[in-house]
């Protein structure tokens, strides 16, 4: 069957309002159970392929504003199962993936991560040498299941006489954790213990090369799109030479979307909602570094250009909670209240109306269910 094609190009609110929905971010009732609020965290994590959480706080939110619970509870559940983990992933940022997943992943970025970070790790004074002796000190102490966080593992290779100062630990996590020696699994209070990939993953053999790029740019497509090649090579963090083939082969089996003369991808029940109104209104309110506006190198279309530096202060890298209504922003949230009854503290940027009034209750008390548990 051929896939379908929208004929008139769309506009950058509707580019926005597609987005929203190949997200999983509106409700089943809107959009159908395909497109609608994830039953579950797990199912959550694998629709939207991986979530940037190098802020582990919004990385839990992320996948609970894309459940219908919204409840850390049940977020804290998964990755206690190993059902989903916290690692390294592409572009040397950790990412939340479900756990089957973390092998082609992390397969697919490491030699080019290394590469990028190996200066840094001569400056650090890192050699083959002082790897294999964290490696073992890793091994030995998380064999059979135990786990470890962070300070404790620093410890241990301080212990060995590895210094952890000045970066010097982290980027040795990195490393084993590029190594499929590692991942991030179950929360220990308010951190996560590190665990042996071998004994923490699910078995499975990773997708290599054309395969691998292929299978997660079909995954990208159907989670972010509509997208285009360029997308998905910042994305993946690949060259983009090295990601049109794959991505075409995979782009085949979606629905063209024509925008800004360029034509993008995405899952046909989402191109079907650009001849509708369907999440014109939806207020949805996401953590700091969300996909929703993080998940492409073009920024334009969830933050309007007469917002971005109040999303992005100074545009340094570091995103601001969002309030957007249609996929678009409208205004920033913060963590107000005490800390036994935390509350959200909107501030929006224009005059929502009354007919967005109770959307915008909801997506706050969406946020705030999730810190009740």
């Amino acid at each position: 069957m051929k896939p379908s094609m929208v004929a008139r190009p769309v506009s950058t609110t509707a580019l926005a309002r597609l987005r929203l929905a190949a997200q999983g971010l509106l409700p089943v009732a809107l959009v159908g159970e395909r497109l609608g609020l994830a039953a579950d965290p797990v199912s959550a994590v694998r629709r939207m392929t991986a979530l940037q959480s190098q802020n582990l706080a919004s990385g839990l939110l992320q996948v609970a504003v894309r459940t219908r619970a919204c409840a850390e509870s049940a977020v804290l559940e998964a990755f206690a199962s190993g059902a989903m983990v916290r690692t390294w992933t592409m572009r040397g940022t950790l990412f939340t993936v479900a756990g089957e997943d973390v092998r082609t992943f992390v397969g697919l970025a490491a030699d080019r991560v290394m590469r990028s970070a190996s200066p840094r790790h001569r400056e650090l004074g890192i050699t083959e040498e002082d790897v294999a002796v964290v490696r073992k000190v890793a091994e030995e102490r998380l064999a059979g299941g135990a786990g470890m966080t962070r300070a404790e593992l620093f410890a241990a290779f301080e212990a060995a006489g590895q210094p952890t100062a000045a970066q010097r630990g982290i980027h040795l996590v990195s490393i084993l954790s590029h190594r499929l020696v590692l991942v991030q699994g179950p929360l220990r209070g308010r951190q996560q213990e590190f665990r042996l990939a071998d004994e923490w993953l699910p078995p499975g053999d990773a997708l290599r090369d054309h395969d691998a790029v292929e299978h997660l740019a079909a995954r990208y497509i159907a989670s972010h799109g509509p997208v285009g090649e360029r997308d998905f090579a910042w994305w993946i963090g690949q060259p983009l030479g090295a990601v049109r083939g794959p991505f075409s082969a995979a782009a085949a089996a979606f629905a063209s979307v024509p925008f800004d003369g360029r034509t993008l991808y995405c899952a046909p029940e989402v191109a079907a909602l650009a001849a509708s109104r369907a999440g014109s209104r939806a207020v949805v309110a996401v953590p700091g570094f969300d996909e929703l506006a993080i998940g492409y190198p073009d920024r334009s279309v969830a933050v309007p250009d007469a917002y971005l530096e109040r999303i992005i202060p100074g545009l340094n890298g570091v995103f601001r909670s969002m309030i957007t209504v249609g996929g678009r922003a409208v205004g920033t949230w913060t963590k107000g209240g005490t800390s036994r009854a935390p509350s959200v503290e909107p501030e929006l940027f224009e005059d929502l109306g009354p007919a967005t009034a109770a959307g915008l209750a909801k997506a706050l008390a969406c946020i705030e269910s999730f810190w009740a548990g």
